[in-house]
């Protein structure tokens, strides 16, 4: 509980691409990241795609309005397909930035994460930034989406422009969990939306791809230098279907990842209810 010790609290802004038929995992999530990352000042941006119900919004608003959770949604909803939310994170950094508040730290996720142990929190604190440090290799890589993302005039022009035409500082990671501090995102943000807001994947849906997980690393490696050395994203991706309870064990020993994608997803698994018994002790706890 060494965050407890810092006298002042972080202020976190959290940054997501909601979807669905109602609102139920949302609200899992919320109250999950309530009680792991207390007594943290949290403040949720949700962008709520395109294919979600049309009360979901609605319905979410009045739950948090009830449960005393801070919520903003982006003004556009934008296409979103299930390997890539580029869109929807453009929205978000535009709501974001517009916003009055100010915040400490921003943290990047999707709605099917949760978090499975407070020292979360320390991993926030303690570090600057957590994305990765993969090198990307598009000429040589056997990833599924490289030829796609060769193709992308977007990126092609980013490396033109930003990396100096230098394909060798690509980096690779994960949108779930980054993080980085307010400072760093203000100018995150502009390049983000600058390269990669055009109608590219809506005019051409079979090119779609992740793009968020090189233009996120990539452009943190530019700002802080190529040889920055970042943590690990705060959620990981399990390999598995089905999250073995052995996966949540290793998490907690490892000190550097402390959440799950996909978790959430199948609410009577035994690794969900194990990950709700951890969050009832941390509530109790608190």
């Amino acid at each position: 509980m060494a965050a407890y010790l810092s006298p002042s609290t972080m202020r976190l802004a959290l940054l997501s691409p909601i979807h669905g038929q109602s609102i139920d995992h949302i609200v899992r999530q919320l109250e999950n990241y309530r009680v792991f990352l207390a007594p943290f000042e949290l403040r949720h941006y949700f962008h709520v795609s395109l294919e979600s119900h049309p009360d979901l919004q609605s319905e979410l608003t009045a739950f948090a309005e009830q449960e005393g959770h801070s919520i903003v949604f982006t003004e556009r909803r934008q296409p979103t397909w299930r390997p890539c939310t580029a869109y929807a994170l453009c929205e978000l950094i535009k709501t974001a930035l517009a916003d009055h508040h100010i915040h400490n730290k921003v943290l990047i996720h999707t709605d099917t994460d949760l978090l499975v142990s407070a020292k979360a929190k320390d991993q926030l604190q303690n570090h600057r930034i957590g994305c990765g440090n993969s090198q990307c290799r598009l000429e040589n890589s056997r990833w599924r989406w490289g030829a796609k993302a060769k193709a992308d005039p977007r990126l092609k022009r980013f490396i033109k422009e930003i990396l100096d035409g230098d394909r060798s500082k690509l980096r690779s990671g994960r949108v779930c969990g980054a993080y980085m501090p307010w400072s760093v995102f203000k100018i995150f943000g502009v390049i983000y939306y600058h390269y990669f807001k055009n109608n590219y994947l809506k005019k051409n849906p079979e090119s779609v791809w992740p793009v968020t997980e090189i233009a996120i690393p990539s452009i943190l490696h530019h700002l802080e230098g190529q040889h920055a050395s970042f943590q690990p994203p705060l959620i990981e991706v399990p390999k598995d279907k089905k999250v073995p309870l052995q996966t949540i064990d290793r998490l907690l020993k490892r000190g550097d990842q402390f959440g799950l994608k996909k978790i959430a997803r199948d609410t009577d698994s035994d690794a969900f209810h194990y990950v709700m018994r951890l969050q009832a002790q941390a509530a109790r706890e608190a």
